[in-house]
Parts: structure tokens; C-alpha cells; sequence
């Protein structure tokens, strides 16, 4: 009778989803600070100590996001302090949350195959797991986004109270943590519409959108001021839509290629096309039983929020290009859609032959993010810490000035912890040149991009030494050190001080 009752326990699917969420936790507790900070998280760190009254202000003046994973962030450098792990532990958190509640979704609307397999796909995801280790509010989102649906199939199922509110509060908090969630409440939107219900029912389920609708228009409000003050604003970043980003989304769900930061996460090509193809033969044949199934299912459903959340923002994208960024923002809906493509191998009828193949693909799915979470462990996104440990290498020597870009300050003092003077690369209050000529020797960091003070820094000095170090801020850095020429006459050459101070500001 106790194995019993201690069988049936562990079979719960609370416990399994506890099971899963301990593992999601310690696989991204692992290795938290090994990634270097890079530009967006600086940004992160710079709202998140401000005064929590003062967040929602900074982000509508200088950013492009909704407040709710700032306020979380907040929270948590408030009481661990400001360092790398605590910016990115909210992230941490709800990223083992969600592929708890992956579990529980899929094994609570398909069975517990689907869940255990949907469960598996997100926990070794590295493309989950980078971003739920990184101090952005995408893990957030992907939570919300799960629960979001998951409440919206329970309100279809028996409209109570409590679950209709629920899924307001949820929904709401998805439109404040990321500007996808539009796309999200508009695919369930979609789904109401599609429902073969009576008039009546479909009105009180579109009444929902009411009050989510008039809680977001504080939100809404804000993202208008912040899209007319960026009309000018070149994306750089963001690719023209085509079949190649089409191609690119699946080697992001199948964990073995996408951008982190400006730098490439890639598994070995023949890896690429093996994940790839897998994912697509998955995708198929779930299509297809979809097609040939005119009945509405949960699985349905829950397909046509993940398709519909892709595939807006993607049409959008031929007008601006910056809705749709395949190696960041579509994170979001993987959890939900692992649930979906995880869901078909709990079909019993679909056929020998087809119910193989969903197996053969789902294990080589799983081989894949095995292979990709090993590569993950020592690969570098970006550069900080690496400059920042070259700097203190060359400083501790001797030199004891810095010139780098303002922009560039917070991440370099997050891990410089020397004591050389800095200043900006433009400074503003004593001509650079005059500062530079008082100093025997010091050390210039600066953007890989043509750069005219490096120019005359490189003419007029002599350079001992100079390292490069690549995928920062979209570009590299490049950190020389130069010293001071010997004057032929002994008499210092005023020249080079004055033709510097003169060079025209950059920032």
C-alpha cells in the first residue's frame, strides 16, 4: 500500500512539474555570471536603479519596453545587490517556472507522454536557456505567454469567474512585460472568432478583452510616444523578412544557430540542417493531423495562438522590418509551441509510420539541444569582461589612463576594478589632446568602426601593443596602448596637442 500511494504521488503532475522546474532551475542557476554583460543589459542595470517610482519615466524617455520585468529586477538588486546574477534571476526564475508549467499544460490537455516530452524540449532548449539567463525581459514574457493561453483554454472550457480573472491579471502583465503580447491576445482573439459557438457566447468571451484592453492603455499611450520619437531611428540590427529568417526560426527552436548579443551561437553546420529538418518534419506531419481533424481541440487551439503569434509580427515586418527579430523576440512563444509539437505524440490513431518518424525527429530534437547546451557552456556572447580583464592587465603595469566611449562605461567599470583615471573619448570640459600629452603612456578603447581620433592616436603615438576583441555593441572593440614618442630636440611637440583638442566631438 506505501509503494502505492508512493507511486501515485510521484506521478502527480504537480510533483512532475515540480521535478521539472528544480531541473530548469539548477541548469540555469549554472554558469549565471559566465556570460559576459553586454549593451542591453547595461541598459537593464541602468532603469533597474533608478527609483522604482522613476522606471516607467526612464523607459518611455530612453527605451522601448513595457516596465513589469524592470519592477522584478528592481526587486531583486534591491536585496542581493547590483550584480550580473541578480539583474538576471528574475530571468532565472520564471524561466524554470515556464518549463514547469510546460509540463503541466501538455500533460493537463494532451497526457503525460506530451508532457514529459514538451517538458524535455524546453528544459535543454539552449535558446531558452540564454534567455534565461540574461537580465531582459524575454523569459518573463514566455512565461506570460504560457499562462496567458493556458488560462484563455480554461475560460473556453467553463467560463468561471475566477479563471476569467486570472486571465485578465496574467494577460495584462504580459502587455507590461513585452509589446508581443499584442500579437498574443490578437491570435486568441482569432481563436474566438473561428469558435463554432453561438453569437452570444463568442460576445461574452470578446467582452474579456474589455478590461485588458483599458489596463494597457497606460501602456499603449507610452509605446505611442516611444514609436513617433523613433521614426528616424536606423533598426540596423533587423533583417529584411524573407525565407532565409523563415529558415533561421528553426535553427533558433532547434537550438543550433541563432544571435546573442551581436555574436553567433552556431552547432556545426550538418548539425543546423539535421535540427532543422527534424523540426520541419515535426511541424508537418502536425500539420497535417491538424488539416484532416476538423474538430476543435485544445491542441488546436493552442497551435493556432503559437502559429498566429509568429506569423503576425512576421507580415508586419514587410512594413518594419523591427517588429520581427527571429533570434530574440520569437523566444517568447517556444515554450508554448514545444507543448503544441510535443502534443502530437500523444495522438494514439495517427499511424504507425507517422507516430516513428514523430519519435525519430522529437529524439534527434532532443540529441541536438543536448549538443547545443554543451557548446553553450563555454561559448562567450560577448566582450565586457575580456576587455575589461585586458585593461586591468595593462594598467596594473604602469599606465594609468583610460580613454574609452561613455557609452561603454558601465560595462567596462561593472568588471575594471583598477584604479587608472578615465575619460570619455570626447571630453568635454579639457581638450583630449592636452589631456593625452600629460600622460606617459595610456591605454584607448574605441568601437571598431572608423574612428578619426584613433587615426591621429595611431599617427602620432607610438602603439606597444593592441588586442581586438569582437561582438560588442553589434561591432568589436579594439583596446591599443601607446606611449608618449621621444622628442629628437628634447623640446615637447605643442603640434599634436593642439591638431587633437581641434578634432571635431564623437560619441
Amino acid at each position: 500500500m506505501t509503494q502505492q500511494r508512493l507511486t501515485s504521488y510521484i506521478r502527480s503532475p504537480w510533483v512532475m512539474a515540480t521535478i521539472f522546474f528544480c531541473a530548469a532551475l539548477a541548469v540555469r542557476l549554472y554558469h549565471l555570471e559566465f556570460q559576459s554583460l553586454w549593451n542591453d543589459e547595461a541598459f537593464s542595470f541602468d532603469v533597474v536603479q533608478q527609483p522604482f517610482t522613476a522606471i516607467q519615466s526612464v523607459l518611455i524617455e530612453k527605451y522601448h519596453h513595457p516596465p513589469l520585468f524592470f519592477y522584478c529586477a528592481h526587486i531583486s538588486i534591491y536585496f542581493f545587490g547590483a550584480m550580473a546574477w541578480a539583474l538576471r534571476l528574475p530571468s532565472v526564475i520564471f524561466g524554470a517556472l515556464t518549463v514547469g508549467l510546460v509540463f503541466f499544460i501538455a500533460n493537463r490537455f494532451i497526457n503525460r507522454t506530451a508532457g514529459v516530452v514538451a517538458g524535455i524540449f524546453c528544459l535543454i532548449s539552449p535558446f531558452h536557456i540564454a534567455y534565461s539567463q540574461e537580465g531582459r525581459p524575454y523569459a518573463l514574457a514566455a512565461f506570460l505567454v504560457l499562462g496567458s493561453c493556458y488560462l484563455f483554454l480554461l475560460v473556453l472550457q467553463q467560463p468561471k469567474y475566477i479563471r476569467q480573472t486570472f486571465y485578465v491579471i496574467t494577460s495584462v502583465a504580459l502587455l507590461y512585460t513585452h509589446h508581443w503580447g499584442l500579437f498574443v491576445i490578437a491570435s486568441q482573439g482569432i481563436v474566438v472568432l473561428l469558435l463554432k459557438r453561438s453569437f452570444r457566447k463568442k460576445l461574452s468571451l470578446i467582452t474579456l478583452f474589455l478590461p485588458i484592453g483599458l489596463c494597457y492603455l497606460p501602456e499603449f499611450f507610452a509605446l505611442r510616444t516611444q514609436i513617433t520619437g523613433s521614426q528616424g531611428i536606423q533598426w540596423f540590427w533587423s533583417e529584411s523578412p524573407s525565407f532565409k529568417e523563415m529558415y533561421h526560426l528553426t535553427t533558433a527552436f532547434s537550438g543550433t544557430y541563432f544571435n546573442l548579443a551581436s555574436s553567433i551561437f552556431a552547432l556545426p553546420l550538418y548539425v543546423q540542417i539535421i535540427g532543422s529538418v527534424s523540426l520541419l518534419v515535426v511541424i508537418g506531419i502536425s500539420a497535417t493531423l491538424l488539416i484532416r481533424r476538423k474538430e476543435t481541440n485544445d491542441l488546436r487551439i493552442l497551435s493556432v495562438c503559437s502559429f498566429g503569434t509568429l506569423l503576425i509580427p512576421f507580415i508586419i515586418s514587410f512594413v518594419r522590418p523591427e517588429i520581427f527579430l527571429w533570434y530574440r523576440y520569437t523566444v517568447i512563444v517556444f515554450p508554448m509551441l514545444s507543448v503544441v509539437l510535443a502534443g502530437f505524440l500523444g495522438y494514439r490513431d495517427i499511424g504507425l509510420m507517422k507516430k516513428g518518424i514523430l519519435i525519430i525527429a522529437a529524439g534527434i530534437l532532443i540529441a541536438t539541444g543536448i549538443f547545443g547546451d554543451v557548446r553553450y557552456a563555454s561559448w562567450q556572447k560577448s566582450n565586457a569582461k575580456d576587455v575589461a580583464d585586458y585593461v586591468d592587465e595593462v594598467t596594473s603595469s604602469g599606465v594609468s589612463m583610460i580613454i574609452r566611449p561613455k557609452t561603454f562605461a558601465p560595462l567596462l567599470n561593472y568588471y575594471y576594478k583598477g584604479s587608472a583615471v578615465q575619460y570619455d573619448e570626447a571630453y568635454l570640459e579639457t581638450p583630449l589632446g592636452t589631456i593625452v600629452d600629460t600622460a606617459s603612456a595610456f591605454v584607448y578603447v574605441s568601437l571598431d568602426v572608423p574612428n578619426i581620433i584613433r587615426d591621429y592616436m595611431n599617427g602620432h603615438f607610438i602603439k606597444s601593443e593592441e588586442q581586438y576583441f569582437p561582438g560588442q555593441s553589434h561591432m568589436g572593440i579594439i583596446v591599443g596602448v601607446y606611449r608618449q614618442p621621444p622628442d629628437d630636440d628634447g623640446v615637447k611637440d605643442e603640434s599634436k596637442v593642439f591638431a587633437l583638442a581641434a578634432l571635431p566631438e564623437a560619441r
